[in-house]
């Protein structure tokens, strides 16, 4: 399980962060349902593929779509290299419960991409890896803990 891995980088890391226990939850309907304490600035985030090469988790909040020419240019790459993965395969994959996906780079061919309107929300929610865990803390510690890249990636309408 991932989730571990997660906790053991943001223990690592020293920067301070709360985990959130409550009920299973799979989509940001869900979230909202269940968890709604939860859902201010929760973070949605997405799992690609680039064809034959890393992963790529991308980070947007729950009412964004990603625009994949963005997200392609953010990672320099074709957008024909671009491969969106189905949540059932995320687990096998990746070791991500379906609703515990977060921005963790928890292997070396994982790259993170955040999108920009996510700079001035301060702290954020997140997945931890489980369903039933959901990590808070500031966005800005966040993209540094992950490395991640920061553009803007979500469609415009």
């Amino acid at each position: 399980m991932v989730y571990q891995s997660v906790i053991q980088m943001l223990e690592q890391s020293g920067f301070p962060f709360d985990v959130h226990v409550h009920a299973p939850v799979t989509s940001i309907d869900e979230a909202h349902q269940k968890v709604p304490h939860l859902t201010r600035n929760l973070l949605k985030t997405v799992v690609f593929r680039i064809k034959d090469g890393d992963w790529i988790l991308a980070a947007v909040t729950g009412r964004h779509r990603i625009h994949y020419k963005k997200l392609a240019d953010a990672m320099a790459v074709k957008r024909k290299a671009l491969r969106s993965i189905a949540p059932e395969q995320v687990e096998p994959a990746l070791g991500f419960e379906i609703g515990g996906v977060g921005p963790f780079p928890v292997r070396a061919d994982i790259r993170v991409v955040f999108d920009e309107s996510l700079l001035p929300l301060g702290k954020v929610f997140c997945g931890s890896g489980r369903n039933t865990r959901t990590i808070e803390m500031q966005i800005a510690n966040l993209i540094a803990l992950a490395r991640g890249v920061v553009y803007p990636i979500v469609n415009d309408a």
